[in-house]
């Protein structure tokens, strides 16, 4: 299960897939932010929440944007249809890695 929240956290939706969740996060937070929508804080206003039964973690928009990219589900800044889920591993790695990097910048640690 995941949870989509967009810009400014005013949108809240739930998705059953990550390509379920990166298909509402990009109309309502990837594709505004391309049209100049962009909030001050729009590296911590958007995320795609995985929610797991013994743990929960986010990636936020530019990480989400980056993973979608290196995914192949993000081509020219437009999504790619049909979108092919990433394997459960790929997605374990990618938010661990958000999570750390998020950690690391909130901490400053380097």
């Amino acid at each position: 299960m995941y949870k989509i929240v967009g810009l400014n956290e005013k949108d809240v939706m739930d998705a059953e897939s990550f390509t379920g969740a990166l298909n509402i996060f990009y109309k309502i937070y990837i594709d505004p932010v391309a049209q100049g929508k962009k909030p001050n804080n729009s590296e911590t206003t958007g995320y795609i929440e995985a929610i797991g039964k013994t743990a929960t973690t986010r990636m936020y928009y530019p990480y989400v944007f980056e993973f979608a990219v290196k995914a192949g589900l993000i081509n020219n800044g437009k999504l790619v249809e049909p979108l092919i889920e990433p394997t459960v591993t790929d997605l374990i790695a990618e938010f661990s890695r958000a999570g750390v990097l998020q950690m690391i910048g909130v901490m400053g640690c380097h």
